[in-house]
């Protein structure tokens, strides 16, 4: 009986989830499907797929792509004649793979994991209720020999760009099981998919195949296959990581636990040799509960590992107090106090069959609560822990404090800003404006700068208001960095380097906050360099993108507003421009592009006092 643990258990602490597909993959290393020619794909017959060096859509014309010469890009041109699938020529179980990929307008593809499991690619610019035939959907399964279709599962949200710019999609798979006779045991399961840095799906289990598969008959491994019949589609930076590996297991599992003789024996891990236990035995599990008390104990535990390959492996500890974890002698991850939550991490190469393993662990601060985790990870394996879930126990999740958009929505509150990946920089006076059609943005009142948007849910206010809170909000789906650079510069030609500093607020810079209109949007005023400005960022067909138009009342003379600013910028059409990587659009009739720095930029002037574009994602 452990009643320590049943009484955490009463009290509504829950198990943490391991890490699973968020791992670095330590022992499985990552895999790219080459693209400089088609051999890593099996021979179709057909011509619709090639390879390109570059790729583009035209957003008025429907199912076309643009390609241009060299390699790095697979992509399907579709014809009457040629609409063959493709597959690889590998084959998969479970698998974790990622990829880019871009649509043409009105597009329709689909992936399938195994050949089979069809993760669907569509053109879903603007569809605010995702269904399961939307990009990120679960395609649903057919009933034969009657054709109807059954199951599916849409995406939470609609995480999709406009049609010609990148996506991406990071993918988690774990394939059925089957017992020695070839009977299905296990379902396969869509353990996450993430599109465009939002998860969209996770611990789906899967019945059996979707509509179109390779075959009915659900196989313990199979090829990934990818729609070529329905419309034209491009995919580059193809990896994959396929785990066949066997998990290592803890056997011969023994334990002793100790007491502390005084109020300081256990700040440090003690030389148990010295101690006398109360008590031990052997253990089907390794779990700090056996002490049969919350704090003032020490517990070492020792176990057999079986390592089915040799190879590096890497180990993490958790727990709430003072561990370290020693495989074959080794002190692999040192000791340290600490609380639960954080892994520590210790690599070591280790041969195939047996390693010893010794885990020590003492607690005796009261307002620490007892916790102890370990994991491993390995050649061909996720991620998986030696000891029990339920020895990782977390306090309750903090009820999430979440702001709706079902009106024009203004809120106040710091931003955090990123760009790839990256925290640059907290915007200290950020005003959040959420829509109904579930378009968003961040304006900086710092610097009169458009710094984000994003599509999706409006606010994760949690932070901001949960107990003592920090003042920070964070946005809820697909989130596009734009720029943060002050928004407008005078400049004794076109070709000066713009500013990155923050105007000084009653210089040449004097925000004026914003008026609030009817329909309960604002219009953000501020004086830029003498000239009076009115800042109107409005949705336009519905959640596809955002205007925005500056109105200047006497502007200076060679008075610049900065558009856009990023790696690249390439104009696919008079006036339409493609944003860092094609990862946005602006449409801004008479913008100057130049080169800037390590930087490209758009620029438009304000002599005749009124400027307009568009931001499309």
């Amino acid at each position: 009986m452990r009643k320590p643990l049943l009484r955490l258990w009463a009290a509504g602490w829950l198990v943490a989830g391991l890490s699973g597909v968020a791992s670095a993959q330590f022992g499985t290393p990552q895999q790219s499907v080459p693209l400089t020619d088609l051999s890593a794909f099996r021979p179709t017959g057909a011509a619709n797929w090639k390879i390109a060096g570059d790729v583009s859509a035209d957003l008025n014309q429907k199912e076309v792509l643009t390609t241009g010469a060299g390699s790095g890009i697979l992509v399907n041109q579709p014809d009457p004649k040629n609409r063959a699938n493709l597959q690889t020529a590998f084959e998969h179980g479970d698998l974790d793979i990622e990829f880019d990929f871009m649509m043409a307008t009105h597009s329709n593809s689909g992936f399938y994991l195994q050949g089979r499991y069809e993760v669907q690619l569509l053109d879903s610019w603007g569809v605010k209720s995702p269904s399961t035939g939307d990009v990120g959907g679960i395609y649903k399964r057919r009933e034969l020999p009657s054709g109807r279709m059954y199951e599916g599962h849409a995406p939470r949200v609609n995480a999709g760009k406009a049609p010609g710019l990148w996506q991406h999609f990071d993918i988690s798979f774990q394939a059925p099981r089957f017992d020695a006779s070839g009977k299905k045991i296990a379902n396969a399961k869509v353990i996450r998919i993430v599109l465009n840095g939002v998860t969209i799906q996770e611990n789906v289990e899967l019945s059996g195949p979707t509509g179109g598969p390779i075959s009915e008959q659900e196989a313990a491994v199979g090829p990934i296959m990818i729609q070529g019949d329905h419309g034209a589609v491009a995919f580059r930076n193809i990896k994959y990581r396929s785990y066949a590996g066997q998990q290592p297991s803890l056997t011969g599992i023994q334990y002793k636990v100790y007491q502390p003789t005084d109020a300081d024996n256990f700040a440090k891990i003690p030389d148990f040799a010295k101690l006398k236990s109360t008590g031990g035995g052997n253990g089907q599990e390794v779990t700090w509960d056996v002490a049969n008390q919350t704090n003032n104990f020490g517990v070492v535990y020792t176990a057999k590992l079986n390592v089915p390959t040799a190879g590096d492996y890497q180990f993490f500890l958790s727990q709430g107090g003072t561990a370290r974890l020693k495989v074959n002698g080794q002190e692999v991850v040192k000791e340290s106090w600490n609380q639960p939550g954080g892994y520590r991490t210790g690599k070591v190469t280790l041969p195939a069959g047996e390693a010893s393993v010794e885990i020590a662990y003492v607690k005796r601060d009261e307002w620490v609560r007892p916790a102890l985790g370990v994991e491993v990870e390995g050649p061909g394996f996720r991620r998986t822990t030696l000891t029990a879930p339920a020895s990782m126990l977390t306090p309750p999740a903090t009820d999430p404090i979440l702001i709706d958009a079902r009106e024009n929505t203004i809120t106040r509150s710091f931003m955090d800003y990123f760009r790839d990946g990256k925290r640059v920089k907290r915007i200290v006076h950020a005003v959040q404006v959420g829509s109904p059609e579930g378009i968003h943005y961040t304006f900086d009142l710092d610097n009169g700068a458009l710094a984000q948007v994003w599509r999706g849910e409006f606010l994760d206010a949690t932070p901001m208001w949960h107990d003592r809170g920090d003042g920070s909000s964070r946005p809820r789906g697909l989130v596009v960095a734009l720029n943060d650079s002050p928004a407008f510069a005078v400049l004794s030609s076109p070709d000066q380097a713009w500013t990155e500093t923050a105007p000084a607020e009653g210089g040449n810079f004097v925000p004026k906050g914003y008026d609030v209109d009817e329909a309960g949007l604002p219009t953000f005023r501020y004086v830029y360099f003498g000239g009076d400005v009115q800042d109107v960022i409005r949705p336009a067909e519905g959640n596809k993108y955002l205007v925005r138009e500056i109105t200047v009342k006497k502007p200076a003379a060679n008075l610049y507003h900065l558009v856009a600013a990023g790696k690249d910028i390439t104009e696919l059409q008079p006036g339409l421009y493609a944003v860092d990587g094609k990862s946005y659009y602006v449409r801004a009739t008479g913008a100057k592009l130049r080169k800037s720095g390590d930087r490209q930029e758009l620029i438009l002037p304000v002599s005749e006092g009124k400027i307009k574009y568009e931001v499309l994602f």
